[in-house]
């Protein structure tokens, strides 16, 4: 399969179009990220009005839970630009380096040609309210998931060619810079970590790589640990048990891997559902029953809330929940060797939700970066791999059907 010439061009415009419409009409059908704008507008005007050092030593006394260099950013465009919706616009181009480097991601991967059908994945992010609102509405974690991407694909270049140094250094330093705006993202410092040492055991590019890592990380330590700016950071974390953020983490991050392995698993239901595996199911269940515990009126998630605003209980959360968790092991959990930690990666999902709350934001678009870029899972390969009409009409339903769903639940 594959297709014809100029149909990615036309394809992608009439997506850009319509984020451009987007744009001029204000959209956020994720709802929120225009009122995280303003308070990012109001703690501007307290702190960093008077100077960005002042602002930088004083963010303890107002501050928000998001990187003071991201609002930094804010500061320093809006300067330059002048004009807020000209920087808004700017910001939203640039925020287009995401699909970009996704679809970078993918060429090297799998060492695509011209016009191949994959080239069409990187479209996901034009379907997702998340990517589209922040944006439109200049969002910390879509800024940083700029620098992650572009990280992601360094990393993926020195898995294609290990001899090249520069890109160890390339992905540590965006992959640094993705952090300083989203402090939460350096959790994946693990994953490159362990990719790292068993690539290289104590080789002096292995040392190299952490002297860089620690000569990088240092004026974060300064800030946060010697300055003792850290409410911002800190104020929010272990809000909720272990076992709360795990099992709705567990659904979201299954409600964005669905399409993509869904068939696998119908075909091998006998697999997937056998006497252990359902004692298994029961096990969790019963531990949620017991253990969970989340009193807010706002986040947990799609299947959390439809669970309270269908049935008024979380019964039918705790069985998805509890699918979730059994399908993430039986598929991620089983088959883990030196060049597929993908179980690693599962892990730090469930880590970026250690504040408690949790939010679709947090793995939207997130998860489609690291199924484009990252994931080795076989049965992710395949769908990629193996892309067709079926996979695509599967994939982008359920996008569409998703986006639609977020446009009803802001205007009703």
């Amino acid at each position: 399969m594959k297709l014809k010439d100029n149909f990615l061009v036309i394809y992608y415009l009439s997506l850009y179009l319509t984020l451009l419409l987007g744009f001029f009409f204000g959209e956020d059908f994720a709802r929120g990220f225009k009122y995280d704008y303003q308070i990012h507008q109001n703690l501007i005007k307290d702190l960093f009005d008077v100077s960005i050092t002042y602002g930088l030593l004083n963010y303890d006394q107002n501050y928000v839970p998001h990187s003071p260099l991201f609002i930094i950013y804010i500061v320093v465009f809006q300067k330059i630009f002048v004009y807020e919706e000209i920087f808004r616009f700017i910001n939203l181009h640039i925020c287009l380096l995401i699909p970009v480097f996704s679809g970078l991601c993918l060429k090297y991967k799998f060492n695509l040609k011209k016009n191949d059908p994959i080239y069409l994945l990187p479209s996901v992010f034009f379907f997702s309210p998340y990517f589209r609102a922040g944006a439109i509405w200049t969002d910390d974690n879509i800024l940083a998931l700029i620098f992650f991407s572009i990280s992601l694909f360094y990393f993926i270049k020195y898995e294609k060619d290990e001899s090249k140094t520069r890109y160890i250094i390339f992905n540590t330093f965006f992959f640094a810079v993705s952090c300083y705006l989203r402090p939460i993202y350096c959790i994946f410092s693990i994953y490159f970590l362990v990719f790292y040492f068993i690539n290289l055991n104590f080789h002096k590019k292995f040392i190299f790589y952490i002297f860089t890592n620690l000569f990088l990380a240092f004026p974060a330590f300064y800030y946060i640990f010697i300055l003792g700016i850290d409410k911002w950071i800190f104020t929010y974390l272990f809000r909720e048990n272990i076992i709360t953020p795990i099992s709705l983490g567990s659904t979201l991050i299954c409600f964005y891997l669905f399409p993509f392995f869904i068939k696998d698993i119908l075909k091998k239901s006998d697999e997937f559902f056998n006497f252990k595996n359902l004692f298994i199911f029961g096990i969790i269940f019963i531990l949620l029953l017991f253990f969970f515990s989340y009193q807010r009126d706002y986040s947990g998630g799609i299947f959390f809330r439809l669970s309270n605003e269908i049935f008024d209980n979380n019964i039918i959360f705790y069985i998805i929940s509890s699918l979730s968790l059994l399908v993430l092991f039986l598929i991620f959990g089983k088959k883990i060797s030196i060049k597929n930690n993908d179980i690693l990666i599962i892990i730090i999902l469930f880590s970026l939700e250690i504040d408690g709350v949790v939010y679709h934001e947090t793995y939207d678009p997130l998860i489609y970066i690291l199924i484009l870029s990252l994931f080795k899972s076989a049965i992710i390969k395949k769908f990629i791999s193996e892309l067709n009409l079926n996979k695509m009409i599967l994939l982008f339903s359920y996008l569409i059907i998703f986006y639609i769903l977020s446009v009803l639940r802001t205007l009703v």
